[in-house]
C-alpha cells in the first residue's frame, strides 16, 4: 500500500511558487546573472538571496523594498553610471548558465517535475567543458528517468482511501 502511494505521489510535496525555497532560487538567479555582467554587490548572492527571503518570509512590504533598494538597485544602478555592467560577461560565464539552469528547473518544478540536487550544475559545467561522456551519462542515469517517473506519476490513477 505504501508501496503505490509513493508510485502515485501520494506522499509528495505541493510545490508553491512563494515557498522561500522557490524565492531564493529565483533571487540567486538574478543576482547571479548581474553579478557576472559586473555589478559589484555588498555581499556574496547567495547571501544577499538569502536576506531577501527571510525578509520577504518574516517582514513587512516596507522591509523587503528597504533590502531590495539597499543591497541590489543601488548597486546595478552604480554600475550603469560607471560603464561597468557587460552584457559579454553574462553569457561567457558559467556561473550565470548556472544560475539560468536553476531558475529554469525551479520553474519546471512548478509542474512537480524535480531534478536531484546539483544535476543542474553538473550537467552544465559538462557543457562548458564539452564533456559529452558525462552529458550523455546524467541524460541516461538521471534526466531521462526523473522524466519518466514524472510522467508515470501524472499518468498513474488516483488512488481513494
Amino acid at each position: 500500500m505504501a508501496n503505490q502511494a509513493q508510485r502515485t505521489g501520494a506522499n509528495k510535496q505541493v510545490f508553491n511558487a512563494s515557498s522561500p525555497g522557490f524565492i531564493y532560487t529565483l533571487t540567486v538567479a538574478f543576482l547571479t546573472i548581474f553579478a557576472a555582467a559586473g555589478v559589484q554587490f555588498p555581499d556574496k548572492a547567495a547571501a544577499l538571496a538569502n536576506e531577501v527571503s527571510t525578509t520577504l518570509s518574516s517582514s513587512g512590504f516596507y522591509a523587503i523594498i528597504g533590502v531590495i533598494v539597499a543591497s541590489i538597485a543601488f548597486p546595478i544602478w552604480n554600475a550603469i553610471q560607471k560603464k561597468s555592467l557587460s552584457f559579454n560577461g553574462v553569457f561567457n560565464s558559467t556561473l550565470t548558465w548556472i544560475a539560468i539552469g536553476n531558475a529554469l528547473f525551479a520553474g519546471i518544478a512548478l509542474t512537480g517535475f524535480t531534478l536531484p540536487d546539483g544535476t543542474v550544475e553538473q550537467l552544465v559545467m559538462a557543457i562548458s567543458v564539452k564533456d559529452w561522456g558525462a552529458i550523455i551519462s546524467m541524460l541516461v542515469t538521471t534526466i531521462i528517468p526523473a522524466v519518466v517517473r514524472f510522467i508515470k506519476d501524472k499518468n498513474a490513477p488516483a488512488v481513494s482511501g
